[in-house]
């Protein structure tokens, strides 16, 4: 460290005379700090770009992609009996010729009780009790000492098992949560409940009504139905609607009854099933099921010793391993494939095996073998080591795999010029064998899958069966049930539904995206036209002090004007963002609107304007109300593929011009990313951030510099006051003398 001795013998201000030089000599440092100031600069403003495209990406997703641009209205010529609402794929007219039955939920009202809310519930059940709702949802509730009935109404409530329960002046109630067939099932120690009267419960229904001709039937008053949402709010036309229904019910019935008979005979051919005279169809079910289980039973235990033989046969090792003595096969067997390979890297006279991260227990085995079986291991090549023969089975090809399970020899096969050269180069390596080995991996492996095919054979048959009786079961259960058509009945004429295009609401979306659009391009353009003040240089920390706030605002203002000035990136993204204006969309080539500028959306004549949009409202508007659909499609064609093959063998995105706007908005910020980066990146993942940490560099090692400059100058100016004292001494004692 140097000694700092002031001008106390010279009466200078060394101090101050050490800070003008050192300024002078800091003006290298001063230009590395503006420059890592700029690209910091630079940086943020690229990411900031990002952000905006992020923004404007989201923006479409929320209102294009998670709603759809073509808007519909529905109308109904009786919203008091039906109403309904249109969504984008609504299309032509819906009759509602009538209701017979509205859906109901499932319900089980008990009796009266001496209890209260309060009441223990113990005093009424015991045991866990169990609620099971028509959709087949089941909860268990336990009943504690301390439980009162409201904790366990709360219980049922809270365990949203589609069961609402209620208690209420002494009396439970328990409603299913859906509409639709089914009863509500409550099993347990229940009798003090007083809920399992037979008139207490009461099943679920469906609504049962004709649309366009058709009888047929919902477990809910709303449904969708070809693009409409409906409700059927009251029943009208019952009778006839009854009648209809209850013919159709019975033609399914008939049907499935033909369809399970002939499944039967079928499959009690197929499993040597014989009926005895009089077995109905639960009898015959069972029959045949349990011959079917049988038979799965057998094939399933056939798969799992073809799958045990295959995996035997599979991992059998080269012939090389094969010749070794059980004591080093051990050894070897004992290995990963990543040890394997390391090990074949080793000459076991001068390397040592440390580094293969063997257990005590596998070193121990190895110390142990003979000197001839190390020479053995040592003499293996990696291939020999790592190779079996189900590696080998599935590099070869197919061709070669189905020769294989010829009766051609090892030799005919190397001979074979029809080969493929990787296949050639293969079998070049193996011996008889290996060869051997390998063709037993393909019969087992032919062995397995037939035994699978036969196994999926006899689980399709069983899922058949099962799916044919429930069809006959339900369509037998809805003719039992089915209601008788009542002798008083409303009636009136069919409910007609239609759906007509909101075009003032498409307008308004298509306007708000151009708007949106025109925002974005517009930001992007003022920076690569915004003017660049070259005399305003970063401020360093000196200038900083010697300013006020206001006055730092202002000038870093103007030196932050221009970053992006004439940026290519930012003028490559804006130009392929603008040519998809009249770039035909891919897959709609049929169609008379397959580019905004065919429904009158074109770039503004003014090329400073840096590709805004602009809208011929007429044209839009002509364009919308004669084809809606086809304007939806060309901004969001949802048939569309990402990676769609056109005729000519091309591979382009389908979907429309958002998606791929998307797509160039998405290259945009990865190009940006690779000069910028972003966040949760590194320094040396980007070009700027590699300019930072070089700019770091320089930095420190003109920082150090200047450190050994200033020592430098103290050390003069010390030796100087040092030199001017001592004179200063002498020339006193003279005078003295």
């Amino acid at each position: 460290m140097v000694t700092r001795i002031g001008g106390l013998a010279s009466g200078m201000d060394i101090d101050a005379l050490v800070n003008k030089l050192m300024t002078a000599e800091r003006s290298p440092l001063n230009k590395l700090l503006q420059n890592k100031q700029r690209y910091e600069w630079q940086r943020d403003a690229y990411r900031d770009v990002n952000k905006k495209l992020k923004a404007f990406d989201t923006y479409i997703a929320d209102n294009f992609v998670v709603k759809n641009l073509n808007s519909k209205t529905a109308s109904s010529s009786n919203s008091d009996l039906v109403s309904a609402v249109a969504t984008s794929k609504a299309g032509g007219t819906l009759s509602i010729e009538g209701v017979s039955q509205l859906a109901e939920a499932a319900r089980i009202t008990g009796g009266q009780i001496n209890a209260t809310g309060s009441t223990q519930m113990s005093k009424l059940a015991s045991g866990p009790i169990t609620l099971k709702a028509p959709n087949g949802k089941e909860i268990e509730i336990d009943i504690t000492p301390d439980m009162t009935v409201n904790d366990f109404v709360e219980q049922v409530n809270k365990k949203n098992a589609g069961v609402t329960a209620v208690f209420e002046n002494g009396r439970f109630s328990f409603t299913a949560k859906d509409t639709g067939k089914g009863k509500i099932e409550i099993t347990g120690n229940v009798a003090d409940m007083n809920i399992s009267g037979q008139d207490m419960s009461k099943e679920g229904k469906n609504a049962i009504f004709q649309i366009n001709g058709i009888a047929t039937e919902r477990s809910s008053n709303t449904f969708s139905f070809n693009g409409y949402n409906i409700t059927l709010k009251s029943k009208f036309n019952e009778s006839t609607t009854q009648i209809g229904f209850n013919e159709a019910a019975q033609e399914n019935l008939t049907n499935a009854k033909t369809n399970l008979e002939d499944l039967y005979n079928k499959l009690a051919t197929k499993y040597r099933v014989t009926f005895n005279i009089g077995d109905n169809y639960d009898t015959q079910f069972n029959a045949i099921m349990n011959e079917i289980e049988t038979e799965t039973t057998s094939r399933q235990a056939k798969v799992d010793s073809a799958k045990s033989a295959l995996d035997t046969s599979r991992n059998v090792p080269s012939a090389a391993v094969q010749a070794l003595s059980d004591d080093a096969k051990k050894f070897i067997n004992s290995l990963s494939e990543k040890q394997k390979v390391a090990l074949a890297a080793k000459d076991f006279s001068k390397d040592s095996l440390e580094d293969l991260g063997l257990t005590q227990e596998q070193m121990d085995t190895f110390q142990a073998l003979s000197k001839d079986d190390k020479a053995a291991i040592d003499a293996l090549s990696k291939e020999e080591l790592t190779q079996t023969a189900g590696k080998v089975y599935d590099a070869l090809s197919a061709d070669t795999k189905k020769a294989l399970l010829s009766s051609k020899s090892l030799a005919e096969l190397k001979a074979d010029t029809t080969l493929s050269q990787a296949d050639q180069d293969i079998l070049a390596h193996l011996t008889e064998e290996d060869y051997k080995a390998i063709k037993d991996v393909g019969t087992k492996t032919g062995e397995l899958a037939l035994a699978n095919t036969e196994l999926a054979d006899a689980n399709s048959d069983k899922a058949n069966l099962t799916g044919m009786k429930n069809t006959y079961d339900d369509a037998k259960n809805t003719v039992d049930n089915a209601a008788q058509p009542p002798a008083d009945t409303v009636t009136t004429t069919p409910v007609k539904l239609t759906s007509t295009t909101n075009v003032d609401e498409m307008m308004d979306k298509i306007k708000e995206f151009v708007n949106t659009y025109n925002g974005l391009i517009k930001d992007f353009k003022d920076q690569t036209t915004q003017t660049k003040y070259r005399d305003y240089a970063p401020l360093t920390p000196e200038q900083k002090e010697s300013m006020k706030e206001n006055e730092i605002k202002l000038w870093e203002e103007k030196a932050k004007s221009g970053l992006l000035r004439s940026d290519s990136l930012l003028r490559n993204g804006l130009s392929k963002m603008r040519s998809l204006v009249y770039e035909p969309v891919p897959g709609l080539e049929d169609s008379k609107f397959n580019t905004l500028f065919s429904i009158g959306i074109t770039t503004t004549k003014n090329y400073n304007d840096g590709g805004t949009l602009e809208i011929d409202e007429k044209k839009l508007r002509k364009a919308l109300e004669e084809d809606p659909d086809a304007v939806a499609n060309l901004f969001r064609n949802d048939s569309g593929k990402e990676k769609d093959v056109t005729k000519d063998g091309k591979v382009v995105d389908t979907r429309g011009y958002l998606a791929n706007l998307r797509s160039s908005m998405k290259e945009f910020e990865v190009s940006i990313e690779q000069k910028a980066g972003r966040s949760s990146m590194t320094d040396s993942q980007y070009t700027l951030g590699k300019n930072l940490r070089d700019v770091d560099t320089r930095i420190s090692t003109w920082q150090d510099k200047l450190k050994n400059v200033e020592a430098r100058y103290w050390k003069q100016f010390t030796a100087m006051e040092q030199a001017i004292n001592k004179a200063n001494q002498q020339s006193s004692q003279l005078m003295k003398g």
